[in-house]
């Protein structure tokens, strides 16, 4: 039997032996950790040997853009990579930028061959007839970059 972990952000966590999981996988919620490398390390110390890692984040390129006029602006630099600040459910949220190099240095330092990484949109959001929004995840964006993307690591 396979013994699979995900990591949620809200979630305690449970104590288990080292090696113990096959698969451990995070959706939209790496980029919450304030230390990637020791986040990184830890999950490694818990998967087997060819044990599985996959996660998905927002694309680093999100952080960058903005909406101004109806065209898509260049507002902050890719290369950034301090906290930066936003506002959500009327708290102020403080997040780490980080480029795509960072995760996969990180995920070598910590043990792990990158099998696979994807950072592409849907057939149906690229076909589909999109208007300039101030959304953060539009249509409009969308069809510009990824906005997000996903790696699949195995643990050597």
């Amino acid at each position: 039997m396979k013994h699979i972990y995900s990591i949620v952000p809200w979630k305690r966590i449970q104590v288990y032996q080292k090696g113990y999981f096959d698969i451990v996988y995070s959706i939209y919620a790496i980029g919450w950790t304030t230390d990637l490398q020791k986040t990184f390390n830890l999950i490694a110390s818990y998967l087997k040997k060819d044990g599985i890692f996959i996660f998905s984040w927002d694309h680093p390129v999100m952080r960058c853009m903005e909406i101004e006029e109806d065209n898509l602006v260049v507002k902050s630099s890719y290369y950034d990579e301090n906290l930066f600040t936003f506002e959500k459910y009327g708290f102020d949220v403080s997040l780490s930028k980080r480029k795509i190099s960072t995760y996969i240095n990180a995920l070598s330092k910590a043990g792990f061959f990158i099998e696979e990484m994807i950072e592409e949109t849907d057939k149906q959001t690229l076909e589909s007839e999109s208007k300039v929004e101030q959304k953060y995840h539009s249509a409009f964006i969308a069809k510009m970059f990824p906005l997000s993307f996903v790696f699949k690591a195995r643990k050597l």
